[in-house]
């Protein structure tokens, strides 16, 4: 069976030839004369310092950097610099040498051999730095080891490759004239060398190249023992003590040696001598003795020596003529034709007797050994192979794909084999690979080696601590990997490096491009001899770049793969039944979406159902955990899509996702426990089968259990957060839409107020769908059927101290409520028992206006019927609360008004202010203005800045600090298409900003010919006035005209489709935007000092309309119409000749900021016209805003205060 596989292998790799130039056969005696060439040069030289100092000295001068400084981008630079002045030191004092010395030396010079000879550093080519990092190290080798003739050679002839002009020129041009005539002419006709460098530069380098190769073969089968080839008697030449300090006489007499030298025809030698060849090495019988490559050899005479390397070399030439002419006809266990052909094509004019023995030895034995014949063949053919890298990657695909199966199965039939002989082959078949990865510049040569050593690792994992014994970089590998060697993916992924290697590599943009080109077809087949693809083990690695480091590191990662395009690609990656894989892909798409939420649209776009059913129908636990989080985070969409995909899941599943689920919940770590509950509780939902009650049973059990345990409080918020929008629905972002969808159930209309709500796109499309409301009462009656457990596992909830179990609780009363109020009064009855207490709580000052208006929400569907009555069980303070709420929501009025048709005596009003909020920012200048944006505070600084603060509490924190205004920013406004922004400045210009992924952008810029004074919007109409005192209006194609062109205009006010504006001669004027009709709702001062009589202030509140000059005046909308006096308000600030700067109105009070005391605000109540105290800021306040009950004023100082009654 073996020898079955080794031929299909040998007749998969007939085809694949390296190069011919590569290959072509050079004569021993010019190997031979080559190396005592450059061993000679390099030995004059040692013993040579005169040229030795001129050779430094044009390297020093060439650096330039004889100030001994150097940066860190010329630290490459600087140890070709120091490693040159440091060997030079070495050889001049011998006596304090030794070998690791030498090797530091040696070390020094491999970064910058390293360099990509075709780029620049710090000034100077690559090409100069590598050719002299080469040379040197070729000195060194000889200073290091005297006898390691080829490694000398080696790395001359590479720096010989890399510049041929260099050496000629400046470094060895003795040595190089002698070359080029004794050894590299032989090779070419003579006409090919013409008199142009360029042309002679570039046969200079095919010579060098052809030369290294065969002198790195003669190495590596000469692995740990010294060269066959320059075992030679004659010792006048390499081991010469006389070196002239003229190099020329030196090299004119080796010239002449080297020429004159008689090289006859030699004759194969006689194999009772005992000289092995690597395959008779390998058909030896197997003892327990090591056996080296030259066991037996004791003696070599003069002529053996070269004869010895003719057959050596001979031999390899047979052996690849054998895969020239191999035919692909079948391969029977007979393999005496081909033996014979093997020995034959080696010389026609050998002597055939020589041979005689060894044919019947072979043909006598074949039989019974041929699998051994055969794995002999092929074990030389790859070590010459290897030995020629540059044949690996020139071969077609498919010669590409046979050349790993067969280098790997040689590599495996060697490393079940024991003996030296065996590991040392092993050894130098690792040692090549590595070599070609880090020094090969071919791409094809480099992703060859790399596919070779990944399936061989693949096969053998132990294989990868040899690996970095022997010195495998990682860094070798990314280089390959950004060369576009794709396979490196998978060989970095087989090595396993940790997280933070990884992340130092910078892999992520080639990452990204394997993926977007795995659907190319040449990943589609992939390669047979790996088990990965490049994009499999890509997936892989991008698994661990975003999610094993810190919040920041994770999303700089994250933000290169979340476009749709890599998305889709991602998609594509994982095989069929690759779990593995699967799961990979699972976390980063949960990933994804947590970064961009917009991620799930392309996921459901893109994705195909089955595959991730399959994770949780699989056996695997860390599958069941995958599967269930990436469908956690899928599912949070608007709920009609997600509707849509769990009716998928439910048919792709089946029984068998529902028993899964229900095992789960029973068995798996808590988190995990609830993810499955909810899962199982939504699919139950969808098929409202009053069979599975046992499901929705264990289902509910689960989360409620979690929710009322307080000893783990992660465990306890995840169930309230499940539970909280399980009955509601989401963004396509993921951000929870449930309680904007409640609280416009409960009435809140208002963009100012539906903009102090935190976390909410009012714009988004998911508060209009109608699958909500649905799917909320489907959820309700399956939750209720629990009865009072239910609701006493929510009121403990609702009493936890952590804030947001608390919230989310109130949530789930909120939508268990609109069903509630549907259901029987026994049941309305039950709950509001158990809840209402704790609900009331809710409702007070101080709270966030969402959890009031839910609180509203749950009083009203609660007590409905029945409850009223326990209205009147509600605490004044309740009650005072639902007053100031019933401007902003209906349900709370509605209260109110039963509290009222109940306790028809006074309400208590608490004129008690308290400090609740203080931000201070130095250096802006004074806060202009102030208003609330997607739940955050913004102010406008005079310097042009606008700061945007995050208020939870009685703690603000700057979350971002904006620039783009030039001059001070004076108004802020709201923009209801869209939910925009408006900033208005003392630059004459107009910003329109909008939040996307919770940061600011400017969409727009209106440029006007004034200064803005103040802003204001009636739907698409944006109202300016400016610093001259004149309203302008634009329109939504952004056209501007004049209004009320003869009034110079102090102050603005829309309200419900009209726009009040506040005129110098104190008259009051309204504009109906519906028809554009306009109208005089106050007349002109009559005093002759009407230049102090200007309205600075105009406030609506209800049906009422104040305004501020002199004094405050306020009256219904509608007597303003008719100019009469009935149930008029007036209120004169104590000082006297003051007038009301600035003026805000909530339900109770009314706030002056006067011009006699601009530092403090005037409290009055609104009903009876008293004042009832004062607040001080500190300095002048420039800007005023009320919400959510709340008082806040910015000062000349910069400093934000705000205030509440509590």
């Amino acid at each position: 069976m073996i020898y079955l596989f080794v031929v299909r292998l040998k007749r998969a790799t007939v085809h694949h030839q390296p190069p011919k130039q590569h290959h072509e056969s050079i004569q021993p005696h010019l190997l031979r004369l080559l190396v005592t060439l450059i061993n000679h040069h390099f030995n004059c030289l040692l013993s040579n310092p005169k040229t030795r100092k001129i050779l430094q000295a044009k390297c020093s001068r060439k650096l330039g950097l004889k100030n001994h400084h150097f940066e860190s981008s010329s630290s490459v630079v600087s140890n070709l610099y120091w490693g040159i002045h440091t060997v030079e030191a070495a050889i001049q004092c011998p006596q304090g040498m030794n070998k690791a010395n030498l090797q530091t030396f040696e070390n020094m010079f491999q970064a910058p051999a390293l360099l990509n000879e075709n780029g620049m550093t710090a000034g100077i080519s690559n090409a100069y730095l590598v050719c002299c990092s080469y040379f040197y190290l070729a000195l060194v080798r000889k200073l290091l080891l005297q006898r390691d003739e080829l490694q000398v050679a080696l790395h001359f002839l590479q720096a010989l490759v890399v510049s041929p002009v260099l050496v000629r020129t400046e470094l060895a041009p003795d040595l190089y004239r002698t070359m080029l005539h004794s050894c590299i002419l032989p090779l070419k006709p003579a006409h090919y060398f013409k008199q142009n460098h360029y042309e002679e530069a570039a046969n200079v380098k095919w010579g060098a190249a052809s030369y290294k190769a065969w002198l790195m073969y003669h190495q590596v089968i000469s692995y740990g023992h010294s060269p066959l080839l320059m075992r030679d008697k004659s010792q006048q030449i390499r081991n010469s003590k006389a070196c002239s300090t003229s190099s020329s006489n030196s090299y004119e007499h080796l010239h002449q040696l080297g020429t004159h030298q008689n090289f006859k025809k030699v004759h194969p030698i006689d194999p009772q001598q005992g000289i092995k060849r690597l395959q008779d090495l390998l058909l030896e019988d197997q003892s327990d003795s090591p056996t080296s490559l030259y066991s037996g050899t004791t003696h070599f005479e003069d002529q053996d020596s070269e004869e010895n390397a003719d057959k050596f070399d001979t031999s390899l030439r047979s052996l690849l003529g054998v895969a020239d002419t191999e035919t692909e006809t079948p391969i029977t266990m007979s393999k005496a034709p081909n033996i014979t052909k093997f020995w034959n094509c080696i010389d026609d004019e050998k002597d055939e007797s020589t041979f005689q023995n060894q044919r019947e030895y072979f043909q006598g034995t074949c039989a019974e050994n041929s699998y051994r014949v055969e794995q002999a063949e092929i074990v030389e053919k790859v070590i010459s192979k290897l030995c020629f890298s540059e044949g690996l990657g020139k071969s077609q695909d498919h010669d590409d794909d046979s050349s790993t199966v067969e280098i790997t199965a040689v590599y495996e039939m060697l490393a079940s084999k024991p003996g030296l002989k065996y590991s040392l082959l092993k050894d130098v078949i690792l040692d090549q690979l590595l070599m070609a990865l880090s020094t090969s510049k071919e791409q094809g040569v480099t992703r060859a080696s790399v596919s070779i050593l990944s399936s061989i690792i693949s096969g053998n994992p132990s294989v990868i601590q040899e690996l970095k014994k022997k010195g495998l970089k990682l860094d070798d590998l990314a280089n390959a990997l950004k060369r576009d060697v794709y396979e490196a993916a998978v060989l970095i992924y087989l090595i396993n490096p940790s997280p933070n290697e990884i992340k130092t590599l910078q892999l992520m943009p080639t990452l990204v491009k394997i993926i977007c080109t795995s659907s190319s077809s040449c990943y589609q087949s992939g390669s047979k001899s790996l088990l990965l693809t490049p994009p499999s083990a890509s997936l892989m690695i991008i698994q661990v770049l975003v999610t094993a480091f810190d919040y920041s590191t994770n999303n700089t990662h994250l933000a290169a793969i979340t476009s749709p395009k890599v998305i889709s690609s991602l998609l594509n990656v994982p095989r069929d039944g690759n779990l593995e894989q699967l799961i990979s892909l699972a976390a980063i798409l949960v990933k994804c979406m947590r970064f961009n939420g917009q991620c799930r649209y392309h996921i459901l776009e893109f994705t195909h159902i089955s595959p991730f059913i399959s994770l949780i129908l699989s056996n695997h636990k860390h599958a069941i955990l995958a599967g269930l989080e990436f469908y956690h985070e899928l599912l949070r969409m608007p709920r009609s899509s997600s509707v849509s995909l769990l009716q998928q899941l439910r048919e792709g599943g089946g029984i068998n996702i529902m028993c899964v689920l229900l095992l789960t919940i029973q068995q798996t770590q808590q988190e995990y426990k609830l993810l499955a509950a909810s899962l199982l509780l939504q699919l139950d939902i969808l098929e409202d089968s009053l069979d599975n009650i046992l499901n929705r049973e264990v289902a509910i059990e689960a989360l409620l259990g979690s929710l009322t345990c307080e000893e783990n409080s992660d465990e306890q918020q995840l169930a309230a957060f499940l539970l909280s929008n399980l009955g509601g629905t989401y963004a396509w972002t993921g951000e929870p839409c449930t309680i904007a969808w409640l609280v416009k159930k409960a009435g809140l209309n208002s963009m100012l107020h539906k903009n102090i709500v935190k976390n909410i796109d009012w714009s988004d499309d998911t508060l209009q769908e109608n699958g909500t409301e649905t799917w909320c009462g489907k959820v309700a009656r399956h939750i209720t059927k629990g009865g009072s457990p239910v609701f006493y596992a929510l009121e403990k909830g609702l009493k936890s101290k952590n804030k947001r179990v608390s919230r989310d609780c109130l949530t789930v009363i909120a939508w268990i409520g609109c069903e509630i109020v549907k259901g029987p009064d026994d049941l309305r009855c039950l709950a509001c028992d158990i809840l209402l207490s704790t609900i009331e709580q809710y409702v007070h000052p101080g709270k966030e206006l969402e959890e009031r208006l839910l609180a509203c929400l749950c009083i009203y569907n609660y007590t409905f019927g029945r409850g009223m009555q326990k209205i009147t069980q509600f605490s004044e303070g309740v009650r005072e609360s639902l007053r100031r709420l019933s401007s902003i929501s209906w349900m709370a009025e509605e209260l109110l008004k039963v509290a009222d048709y109940y306790m028809p005596n006074r309400w208590r009003i608490s004129c008690v202010h308290t400090q609740v909020l203080e931000a201070n920012y130095n250096g802006s200048g004074a806060v202009n203005s102030l208003i609330y944006y997607r739940g955050q505070l913004f102010s406008g600084y005079s310097n042009g800045s606008i700061k945007v603060w995050d208020i939870k509490g009685q703690t603000t924190t700057l979350v971002s600090d904006i620039k783009e205004h030039k001059k001070a920013v004076t108004c802020f406004a709201l923009l209801e298409p869209g939910n925009c922004l408006l900033s208005g400045s003392a630059d004459k210009t107009i910003r329109i900003w909008k939040m996307f992924e919770k940061k600011m952008k400017c969409i727009e810029v209106i440029t006007t010919k004034d200064s803005i004074q103040s802003l204001e919007t009636c739907a698409e109409l944006i109202f300016t006035v400016t610093h001259n005192h004149k309203v302008k209006v634009f329109d939504s194609s952004r056209k501007v005209k004049d209004v009320f062109k003869h009034k110079h205009v102090k102050c603005i006010r829309a309200s419900q489709g009209k726009v009040y504006i506040g005129c110098m001669d104190s008259s009051i004027q309204e504009l109906s935007t519906g028809n554009n009709r306009q109208q005089e709702i106050k007349a002109p001062s009559k005093s002759w000092r009407m230049q102090n009589k200007p309205i600075n202030s105009i406030s609506v509140y209800k049906d009422w309309l104040y305004s501020a000059s002199s004094c405050v005046d306020g009256s219904r909308i509608k007597d303003w119409r008719r100019q009469t006096k009935g149930g008029q308000v007036c209120i004169v600030p104590s000082e006297k000749r003051s007038n009301v700067v600035a003026m805000s109105i909530v339900e109770d009070f009314i706030y002056l900021n006067s011009s006699c005391s601009a530092s403090n605000l005037e409290i009055w109540l609104r009903g009876t016209e008293h004042k009832v105290g004062r607040l001080s800021a500190g300095s002048k306040i420039t800007s005023m805003l009320t919400a959510n009950d709340m008082i806040l004023c910015g000062t000349e100082s910069g400093l934000i205060k705000g205030w509440i009654p509590l």
